[in-house]
């Protein structure tokens, strides 16, 4: 009976060491990662709350650098635009100053330098590329210029009407460009660029002066071509404005939905740490009294208990 006692006592022994050791590494492994489940089978439930969340957090902060990367496009199209409207507001003082019939040809001729100047910068800046090299306004057609001119000289667009969309959200998606061809060619009103260089050739023309009918033609076909192309301009600005009022709502919420899923999974696999170095500090003990209670048992012998 002795024998069988000693080696149930032993047995015994031998597994509390087992499960103690293993319940102290466990807990030595939650405290150095700071989660109280280390598996599945910690907690079905709570790991599927886990990775749904971890998943919705993984998904919401794509939406986010998405947003981000379309709000600086926008921005990006929206500073060269302004600088269309600027270019414009020149080129009208320019216009309205040339209809002075008390002008020489010389300083007629000077106004269409200055205006030279302005149409280079003007097609410059709707020429412009974003920091890949992608051409900002030539539609899906990002390596074509937009804007060049034929073999006659006449100012053509040149890419296409694509509009390139990011997702923003599990159900919205929005437009990231707008195209050259939308502000300056919808209309042949619009045709701001050709209709420069119309009103140009008409100043360097010697024979040509305010009140003629062939001066007065073109200079009026240019301030409303300012009017047209401004209005188009400024409409596209402010449906940027309004896409980057909407992008800021979306990023906001995207972030509030972010939080809530790191505070859920905090809740669910964070460990306390008190509670675990209590229980890692009780474990250990006990561990340390089977291990002592064992080695004094595996000592034992029938002779030892019968002299």
């Amino acid at each position: 009976m002795l024998r069988i006692s000693t080696q149930n006592i032993y047995t015994n022994s031998v597994f509390t060491i087992q499960q103690t050791t293993a319940d102290i590494a466990k807990l030595n492994q939650q405290l150095a990662t700071g989660k109280e489940l280390l598996q599945p089978s910690d907690d079905p439930i709570g790991s599927v709350l886990v990775m749904a969340s971890e998943r919705d957090v993984a998904e919401t902060n794509q939406f986010i650098e998405n947003i981000s990367a379309l709000k600086t496009g926008l921005n990006r199209q929206e500073t060269h635009l302004s600088s269309l409207v600027d270019l414009q507001h020149r080129m009208r003082e320019i216009t309205t100053s040339a209809n002075n019939g008390s002008l020489s040809a010389e300083d007629r001729a000077a106004y269409a330098s200055e205006l030279e100047e302005l149409l280079a910068s003007f097609v410059d800046s709707v020429n412009a590329k974003d920091e890949g090299g992608n051409f900002l306004f030539s539609g899906n057609e990002t390596s074509t210029v937009p804007i060049s001119t034929d073999a006659s000289g006449y100012y053509v667009y040149q890419g296409n009407d694509g509009h390139r969309e990011v997702q923003t959200s599990s159900s919205s998606w929005m437009t990231v460009n707008v195209t050259a061809d939308e502000f300056l060619f919808s209309n042949p009103s619009i045709d701001i660029l050709n209709q420069t260089q119309a009103f140009i050739d008409t100043l360097n023309d010697p024979t040509l002066s305010p009140g003629e009918p062939a001066f007065d033609s073109v200079s009026g076909g240019m301030l409303n071509s300012l009017d047209d192309s401004l209005t188009s301009i400024s409409q596209a600005i402010t449906v940027m404005g309004g896409k980057q009022n909407s992008l800021s709502l979306q990023e906001t919420a995207h972030s509030e939905r972010v939080l809530f899923n790191e505070q859920v999974i905090g809740e669910s696999e964070g460990l306390d740490y008190a509670k675990a170095m209590s229980e890692f500090n009780v474990k250990l003990t006990a561990l340390q009294v089977t291990q002592q209670t064992f080695v004094q048992v595996s000592q034992l012998s029938l002779f030892d208990h019968m002299r």
